[in-house]
């Protein structure tokens, strides 16, 4: 009985150490003039331009931190070293992908959602 209520500890220990706060992460992408991007500012952006490139840029940005952070761990496509926003290069006809460990001063820490770019040109 008393190793059910240590393992019980345990996991309510480290259920309480990850936060339930509402981090998000966002994209931003950029096309060339006569293009258009759906999703800016949300979790799926896609864009569309008739430049026939390889790629164009985009930033993600994580939104809604209400504590002050002590790092961000950057993972996926996004390949940063702390801060809340991430500049990338955006490949034509690829899925981009990006999400963040944050962890604040405080000690707790948060997984933000994934956001998803992808870039398309040509007719």
């Amino acid at each position: 009985m008393s190793n059910m209520l240590k393992a019980i500890g345990v996991m309510a220990a480290l259920g309480f150490g990850q936060s339930a706060f509402a981090a998000d992460m966002v994209c931003n992408l950029n096309v060339k003039s006569g293009g258009y991007v759906d999703g800016n500012g949300t979790a799926h952006c896609i864009g569309f331009d008739y430049s026939f490139g390889s790629s164009t840029s985009g930033t993600y940005s994580i939104e809604n931190v209400t504590k002050p952070i002590s790092s961000v761990i950057w993972s996926g496509n996004a390949k940063c070293s702390g801060g809340v926003s991430c500049g990338v290069t955006v490949r034509a006809y690829s899925i981009n992908k990006a999400s963040a460990t944050i962890l604040y001063k405080d000690g707790t820490w948060e997984q933000t959602n994934t956001a998803n770019m992808s870039y398309e040109t040509g007719y």
